[in-house]
């Protein structure tokens, strides 16, 4: 294969990515397809009919054409009108037939542009308004279209997680300050006990920091921020490094879709799976991650507090609870929470064998995608939930400063 047609194979393989992308979104479900990518901005479904009736233009104009060595017709058009069309018709259509189009189109274009000779694909070609168009070109300039939006609703589905987790791992006290969160669960985990810098920021910035520091220094605390790819302001995470603070506990979050996964056929008697917290459960949890009985009475209230429906599971090894873990169930998404192994029983397959069973129970439930939330440096965990069929979705980290003595 020449250099050129390598060339050509690698754009190809990227702009059928596109593709890929509107299979995983369709299995997302209609309230992600009719949300706004961004306070008024398009709906997802308007952007992918905004990209499937370019991807029609260019094919029947420019593409087409070329390949049937006639003169093409594409030409500059008036892109708000062409827009509003598509957004239009993006509103009217269903959800399939919207991600049938956007498929069938984008793979005819590249069945053309896969079976043109090294010449063709080569040749500078004059469109309607007397410019050049070769394919090269269009493909780059589509495939960084693609991207674009691609990145777009990728943040917002990301988002969407970032909130269901903050929801399925509660804080006992949450305060709202100028768009930040400031959770607080008597000290036990940083998830509970640190500021979320989500939504929005007004306020000059080390104030803001410096309020939160006397907030967690009251209670004898340290001053924890989680840093996720949304956190507002952008600079927060280096103004926090230039101030001491400690960047720890980079972590993972993953995805997956149930339909990928191999799920248990039905119930497990070595395993209990429970719609409401028991002493039993807490006892187990309480044991594998030798919890002090602060935080054992901590986490009790933050489960208890929580009204999203869950599951807690608990596996035996000839009667004797050996693992354990819950599930939260939300807006179709099932979260893992708390999944540990008695360390006298582990590398015997038992959490893998629960966390099945959890989602073999949210899929009952109606979920159709899971994630769960990782520490990059655990690589027995991540090679569990690989193995299982988890994808990295994005990663935050934890900045933190010691509560002065």
């Amino acid at each position: 294969m020449s250099m050129e047609q390598q060339s050509r194979a690698q754009l190809l393989e990227q702009f059928v990515s596109w593709n890929t992308f509107i299979h995983h979104i369709e299995r997302l479900g209609e309230q992600l397809w009719n949300q706004n990518i961004a306070e008024g901005k398009w709906s997802v479904r308007e952007v992918v009919a905004h990209i499937a009736r370019w991807d029609d233009y260019f094919f029947e104009e420019a593409v087409a054409k070329a390949a049937r060595m006639e003169s093409l017709t594409v030409k500059h058009l008036d892109y708000d009108t062409f827009n509003e069309i598509s957004k239009a018709y993006g509103t009217s259509t269903e959800i399939r037939k919207l991600a049938e189009h956007a498929v069938s189109i984008r793979r005819r274009i590249i069945s053309v542009i896969e079976g043109l000779s090294v010449t063709e694909y080569e040749d500078a070609y004059t469109d309607a308004d007397g410019h050049p168009f070769q394919f090269e070109t269009y493909l780059k300039d589509f495939i960084w279209h693609d991207r674009h939006h691609m990145d777009q609703i990728k943040r917002l589905i990301h988002f969407k997680l970032e909130e269901m987790s903050l929801n399925g791992w509660p804080a006992l006290q949450t305060t709202v300050y100028d768009g930040w969160l400031i959770r607080t669960a008597d000290g036990y985990t940083k998830r509970s006990n640190s500021v979320q810098p989500l939504y929005g920021h007004t306020l000059p910035l080390e104030l803001k920091i410096r309020h939160c520091e006397t907030l967690y220094n009251e209670l004898k605390s340290p001053t924890v921020f989680k840093i996720t790819p949304f956190a507002k302001p952008v600079e927060l995470d280096g103004a926090l490094a230039d101030m001491g603070y400690e960047l720890i506990d980079r972590t993972c979050v993953k995805t997956v879709a149930l339909e990928d996964v191999d799920l248990p056929s039905g119930p497990d008697s070595d395993i209990s799976l429970e719609p409401v917290l028991s002493e039993l459960w807490l006892d187990a949890v309480a044991v594998f991650n030798r919890l002090t009985e602060g935080q054992k009475s901590a986490t009790r209230n933050m489960l208890t507090s929580s009204s999203i429906k869950k599951c807690y599971g608990l596996l035996y090894d000839n009667g004797i609870p050996v693992a354990c873990g819950f599930a939260t169930l939300e807006q179709g998404w099932v979260g893992l929470y708390d999944i540990v192994t008695d360390s006298q029983f582990r590398n015997k397959g038992y959490g893998e064998k629960l966390i099945r069973q959890l989602l073999g129970w949210a899929k009952k439930e109606g979920a159709t995608h899971g994630y769960l939330l990782v520490v990059k440096a655990n690589e027995p965990a991540n090679r569990l939930y690989d193995k299982i069929g988890y994808i990295q979705a994005y990663e935050y980290w934890y900045r933190v400063k010691a509560c002065p003595s």
